[in-house]
């Protein structure tokens, strides 16, 4: 099955790619974004380059289209992560979109307790916007504050939802990163269909 193309606006100073099914256009996609950036992460550009090559599989599995970074917050060096993904349902949505929307939302608020979790109506639909935190605790006794806005977009074709996530590690950035992840979901809009 073929999937809704999409358009999204990415916000400033994103440095990211789409991924897509042609492994071609992927590959120069990796390579573009891998001469803009290796230098700052002190890699190779072929050495960066391969590194993205080699998370494209896993995030095609995983309907991710579009992943990436961009400065956010009050502070210098405040970055968040952005990724969009489009999961398919085996079946066509039953009932409305906003029926989905809700059900959605239960389930979410079900498996984050602390998340704020409300139904908004975007230009493309009905959606379910999450703003949630928490802390991670990693080996050595280190321990990383994540901050995440989400929005689960049911598309007008009712069988795929979109999911935009944004993830921060700065408590102090959550507005920005709320306003930012805002700004992208009401941009979403179908895309022109190749031919």
């Amino acid at each position: 099955m073929e999937l809704m193309p999409l358009q999204i606006d990415l916000p400033p100073g994103f440095a990211g790619m789409p991924v897509g099914s042609d492994d071609k256009m992927n590959r120069s996609r990796a390579w573009m974004v891998a001469e803009n950036v290796a230098a700052g992460a002190g890699k190779s550009v072929e050495e960066f380059g391969s590194y993205l090559m080699a998370l494209v599989p896993t995030m095609q599995a995983n309907g991710i289209r579009v992943f990436g970074k961009f400065a956010v917050g009050p502070r210098e060096g405040d970055v968040a992560t952005l990724t969009l993904g489009v999961a398919q349902w085996p079946d066509t949505a039953p009932g409305s979109r906003d029926a989905v929307v809700a059900a959605l939302a239960e389930q979410y608020r079900g498996r984050h307790k602390r998340a704020v979790v409300q139904p908004v109506r975007l230009p493309i639909g009905p959606a379910v916007v999450a703003i949630s935190g928490g802390e991670f605790h990693l080996p050595g006794q280190d321990v990383r504050t994540q901050i995440k806005a989400e929005y689960q977009i049911p598309l007008p074709d009712r069988r795929s939802v979109v999911i935009l996530s944004v993830v921060a590690d700065s408590e102090d950035a959550w507005p920005a990163i709320a306003d930012a992840t805002a700004k992208v979901a009401w941009s979403l809009r179908g895309g022109e269909v190749a031919r």
